[in-house]
């Protein structure tokens, strides 16, 4: 994955985690959400973004061949629920392993050819 789609893909998990800051210290809650309409705005905004954001990490996820559907069922579950802090870990770290995995495997069925 290049580094600018990784950039990219952070930055929705960066403003959901951002944005729950702001909900532990209320006191700066008036001049960030002056009005519900805004609020609305502003989680529609947020949700689009983590929406498109899981929607290309599962893309590819699953577009690895040689990972087990079990570990790809794993990452899933994790992605779902956890999707601020899971997401940034499979971008910046896992991506890379199951790159390497996909790429070392040999095709099974050239090896036997003479």
């Amino acid at each position: 994955m290049k580094k600018h789609t990784r950039i990219l893909l952070t930055i929705p998990s960066i403003y959901f985690m951002l944005y729950m800051l702001v909900f532990w210290f209320p006191v700066e809650l008036k001049s960030l959400v002056p009005t519900t309409n805004v609020y609305y705005i502003q989680l529609v905004i947020l949700q689009v973004l983590v929406t498109v954001q899981f929607v290309i990490i599962m893309r590819k996820l699953w577009s690895f061949r040689n990972l087990e559907k079990s570990k790809k069922t794993e990452w899933t579950v994790m992605l779902l629920i956890f999707n601020p802090i899971s997401s940034l870990i499979f971008i910046w770290r896992k991506v890379d392993q199951l790159e390497e995995n996909n790429n070392t495997v040999p095709n099974s069925g050239s090896s036997n050819m003479p």
